[in-house]
């Protein structure tokens, strides 16, 4: 069988907005992805998360932004898990449900400054190969310097993924639509339909 290249992407999508959609797709393009999966976080670790809406919900709204892009799908291999997940644990467990293809995890550039740090951080490094979102304002010789140490450290493989900024947020979205503003071409259509009926965030 064929070796397929499979991108990772977790993160709190409360609400998943249009610019989660185009770092999934910039990553497809930029490395030939065959895939991305968009993982919404169980945040059981978290300590804020009674302020962040329901596992059910945020993967919902992941699915119907999703629908229409047949290179990505959503994984529940977070929320299903009720003591949490570290991301370690969920790259061995996507490594056992696709063994043998390469799996490539997508991270902001700030998460890869700060990612010796995480629990197994070794073990995850030498698991995949990270995708570094890079944007314009950020500083690319501290993260040159960063990628470096790592590769020296443990042979990461960490290469910069060119990102084109919207400056679109979940947290101001959350703001707009708690005093009544307008969200529109900021969060796909069905992901608005779904707050609305839902009364998030209200």
């Amino acid at each position: 069988m064929e070796c397929r290249k499979i991108g990772i992407l977790g993160g709190t999508f409360d609400p998943i907005h249009n610019a989660h959609l185009l770092l999934g797709e910039s990553a497809r393009e930029q490395f030939g992805l065959d895939r991305v999966i968009y993982i919404p976080n169980n945040l059981a670790h978290m300590p804020n998360r009674k302020e962040i809406s329901g596992t059910e919900d945020r993967y919902q709204m992941v699915k119907l932004a999703i629908n229409d892009n047949p290179y990505f799908t959503c994984s529940r291999l977070e929320i299903d898990k009720p003591e949490g997940s570290y991301t370690i644990d969920t790259i061995e467990d996507l490594k056992r449900m696709y063994p043998g293809d390469e799996l490539y995890l997508i991270l902001g550039a700030d998460s890869v400054i700060g990612i010796d740090s995480w629990y197994r951080a070794k073990d995850l490094l030498q698991s995949v190969t990270i995708l570094a979102a890079i944007r314009e304002d950020d500083d690319i010789a501290k993260l040159d310097k960063k990628r470096r140490e790592l590769k020296n450290f443990c042979n990461a493989d960490i290469r910069f993924l060119t990102f084109n900024r919207i400056d679109i947020s979940a947290t101001d979205i959350r703001q707009r639509i708690k005093i009544g503003r307008s969200v529109r071409y900021m969060l796909p259509d069905g992901v608005i339909e779904y707050i609305c009926i839902k009364g998030l965030y209200k």
